[in-house]
């Protein structure tokens, strides 16, 4: 072959590749390719940004002041009663602190082994959050051992008043009188409890304690007048005797009563329904003359807690609705928090309502508190021993 041949065929081989180099499809230039994955990045961080958000199943408010809080490596230590309540601070309001990273503690006990701690501890708590009664919060604020309720919690706006002093009021029992079907004909009134034929056999429940207050209250406005006149108190009180029992368990007031040994005894309404669950012999009244008498627990923030945002994420979800509607349909604690809404039956075992609270008897607390060294050693004196 010559060379002019194969100049030809290397020329038109030279032509051909330009050809198709111009025709094939050009790279994206570096400056869109980065552009085109700057638009694309904002889904993905949306998508991750809500990955990472809790689930809340509470209300809105509740949700929205929990939401982007960490408690990681923060202990929040609880003091409470167990049984019912410990079930239900387990089951509602704990799970949603230990998934944004807290480690709850319950201290478990009587409310006077908790006042005791705080006391010995001022200053310098170990207890963050103290579970106490509306007989006693009043003091502990007072002496500056527990904060007072405050509207750094959005709960707060929805309590109702009288719920809002001395700490945050958590549960309504109102006090009235558990009876034995067999012995009372209908559901007496306080009066109807020193009547000749139940001399003797009236239960008296300890003191201090909600019941003793409520039998001071009552004692005093069936002689005209209140828990301030001792003198006519104790007399009153002392009528009831001889004093067949004391009690200090539920369930043996419950027992004794239905065996016919008791007849009557003031109760924490809530306590009185599980025991009439119980025992068809039993019963419940809501007095009327005077009404029964308001009981409260009382959730308190420890004053110089280290935990206190923490110790205001609990007491906000157990100020919740849900928490609370919790309380009143599996224990009959009323609500604290206007928004929860009762329904059917249950009305008639939980205080509920404006005109409810209302009826009930609100003695002084702050005044027995003041007095209550004085009066357990009249108490003991006058009334329990023979």
């Amino acid at each position: 072959m010559s060379r002019k041949p194969l100049y030809l065929l290397i020329t038109i081989f030279f032509l051909l590749s330009l050809l198709l180099t111009s025709c094939s499809p050009k790279a994206a230039p570096e400056s869109v390719k980065q552009k085109a994955t700057a638009e694309e990045a904002p889904p993905a961080a949306v998508e991750e940004e809500a990955s990472d958000e809790i689930p809340c199943d509470f209300d809105e408010q509740t949700c929205e002041f929990l939401k982007g809080q960490d408690f990681t490596g923060k202990t929040l230590v609880v003091g409470v009663w167990g049984g019912d309540i410990e079930k239900i601070l387990r089951e509602v309001v704990i799970p949603p602190l230990e998934a944004r990273g807290a480690r709850i503690e319950l201290l478990l006990g009587g409310a006077g082994d908790r006042l005791a701690k705080i006391y010995a501890e001022k200053d310098n708590p170990t207890m963050d959050i103290a579970y106490i009664n509306i007989h006693t919060a009043a003091q502990a604020v007072q002496d500056g051992v527990v904060e007072p309720a405050s509207d750094e919690i959005p709960a707060y706006a929805d309590l109702y008043d009288f719920a809002k002093s001395n700490g945050y009021g958590m549960s309504i029992t109102g006090v009235g009188i558990l009876y034995s079907k067999s012995a009372f004909s209908s559901p007496p009134e306080w009066a109807d409890l020193w009547k000749p034929e139940y001399k003797g056999k009236i239960a008296f429940p300890t003191f201090p304690s909600t019941g003793a207050d409520a039998m001071m209250a009552v004692a005093g406005r069936l002689e005209g007048g209140d828990e301030h006149d001792t003198d006519i108190v104790f007399n009153k009180i002392a009528q009831l005797k001889p004093v067949p029992m004391v009690f200090t368990s539920n369930d043996e007031l419950n027992l004794m009563m239905d065996k016919g040994d008791i007849v009557a005894a003031p109760q924490l309404s809530a306590y009185a329904w599980a025991g009439v669950d119980q025992y068809e012999s039993l019963g419940f009244s809501w007095p009327k003359d005077p009404g029964p008498m308001l009981a409260m627990d009382v959730l308190c923030i420890v004053k110089g807690t280290k935990n206190r945002d923490l110790a205001l994420a609990w007491t906000q979800i157990a100020l919740s609705p849900k928490t609370q509607q919790a309380y009143a349909e599996r224990i009959y604690f009323g609500p604290t928090n206007s928004k929860v809404q009762i329904s059917g039956d249950l009305t008639e075992r939980v205080i509920y309502g404006q005109e409810r609270l209302d009826s009930l008897l609100k003695p002084d607390y702050p005044y027995i508190a003041e007095i209550r060294k004085d009066l357990v050693e009249r108490w003991n004196k006058e009334i329990i021993k023979d």
